[in-house]
């Protein structure tokens, strides 16, 4: 990043989990199906992709909060969620099992991909001495989730939305995120794929953003992108663009390790 005094050099750098660190792995529909069929519920995988879709689209202006951060109300969230997908499949409900191995399943090693770019880069970062944090829009289990996929030691902070009570784009998680971290917007950025969430979120209260373009959307960032975002978005004119986090390491001015990143 340019260091000048309205733009110096951030020590933290906080990033959104879906579509900038992991993806569904092979997409947020497999998954799905998959758990689907377990439970007797056959889909075309075609209808199943266009439901999630839609029920994206129609949560993309739900409550950013305060609400209710227990585990309880996280999982009525997606059950909520969850219903809506079946009503717009026009599939029965079935009964209270199938919503649970559905959270337990997106909760596995196997439904998530890392990207490549992302334990070199993360290492790299904190070799030159920044603070890493975690500010995602997640369902109660991100932070075992993060456990599970062998990330969390890369982070000093995990904030999750439903374990704070706000959405993004809502300033109030961010701001949460700043006070765990003990600083001020002026020293941080954040790193995100979505324009409203990420980018208008952290403006909301003065953190820099910065926004991934990863091209996954689609197949296997359907879940994390929600509905997809136009290709030309005002709200994010003059926001720097990334495609990875070696885009990062560069952008922060960070020499990449050798080891780390093969050439």
């Amino acid at each position: 990043m340019p260091a000048s005094p309205s733009d110096r050099a951030p020590s933290v750098v906080f990033l959104d989990l879906g579509d900038t660190l992991i993806r569904a792995d092979p997409s947020w529909s497999a998954v799905y199906r998959r758990v689907l069929g377990e439970h007797g519920v056959g889909v075309d995988p075609e209808q199943l992709r266009s439901a999630l879709a839609q029920t994206f689209s129609n949560n993309g202006d739900h409550m950013e909060g305060p609400f209710e951060a227990s585990e309880s109300a996280s999982y009525e969230r997606l059950k909520r969620f969850d219903t809506q997908v079946l009503e717009v499949l026009g599939a029965d409900l079935p009964p209270d099992p199938f919503f649970r191995s559905l959270e337990a399943a997106f909760a596995e090693r196997a439904a998530w991909w890392i990207f490549e770019d992302v334990p070199g880069a993360l290492q790299v970062m904190q070799g030159a001495g920044l603070r890493l944090a975690i500010i995602s829009n997640w369902g109660w289990s991100g932070v075992e989730l993060l456990h599970t996929l062998e990330l969390a030691a890369h982070f000093e902070a995990v904030v999750i939305s439903d374990r704070v009570g706000f959405l993004k784009p809502s300033p109030g998680i961010f701001r949460h995120a700043l006070e765990l971290m003990g600083v001020g917007p002026a020293e941080a950025i954040h790193v995100g794929d979505s324009v409203k969430a990420d980018v208008v979120g952290a403006r909301s209260v003065g953190i820099r953003p910065v926004l991934i373009e990863r091209g996954s959307r689609g197949e296997g960032g359907e879940a994390a992108g929600m509905a997809h975002e136009p290709s030309i978005q005002p709200d994010a004119a003059g926001v720097p663009r990334i495609g990875d986090l070696w885009d990062l390491v560069d952008l922060l001015g960070l020499g990449r390790a050798e080891d780390a990143h093969p050439a």
